[in-house]
């Protein structure tokens, strides 16, 4: 073997290497899934279709989504996100089920499933996100509120615990 072809075959791969290094450095464009909003639309987009952004959206299905899973392997499962956003867009489009059935390529039976379905794992979420305040507190918030804005008054009397 002559020492001209081995150097040759030495650059020839150094060549190879340098283009592999090349191409490695090219960005790679994520392809969405356009059936899923949470990656179809940008933030501000999402915000104006579901009245939440994509990052508080999936906190919620972080906490429910678990449950949204069926345990019957029955049928074509709809996944918890899409679950979870086609009651969200229920809520907030002020539409009838159907619409909404339709647009989440849904039967409008299985849309009133959803909704019962999340709203209540929505509600139980309640205690750990709302915290009345007791009756100092309540004096602190009147307060409050009352700095702020003059609302709703110093003079208003607020009864709790039926006392």
């Amino acid at each position: 073997m002559s020492h001209e072809s081995v150097f040759q075959r030495l650059r020839r791969f150094e060549r190879r290497l340098r283009r592999r290094y090349t191409i490695s450095k090219i960005p790679t464009r994520r392809l969405k899934d356009r059936s899923n909003p949470l990656e179809a639309y940008r933030p501000f987009e999402f915000k104006r279709r579901y009245h939440m952004y994509p990052d508080t959206a999936e906190y919620v299905l972080g906490l429910i989504g678990p449950k949204l899973v069926s345990r019957l392997k029955r049928g074509c499962q709809l996944p918890p996100a899409l679950q979870f956003l086609a009651v969200l867009r229920f809520y907030c489009t002020n539409s009838f089920q159907l619409v909404i059935a339709d647009y989440s390529n849904v039967n409008q039976s299985t849309m009133c499933q959803l909704v019962k379905r999340v709203s209540k794992l929505i509600a139980s979420l309640a205690p750990d996100f709302i915290k009345f305040p007791n009756v100092q507190e309540a004096a602190a918030v009147r307060q409050g509120f009352y700095a702020i804005a003059g609302f709703p008054g110093e003079n208003i009397l607020v009864l709790c615990d039926g006392h």
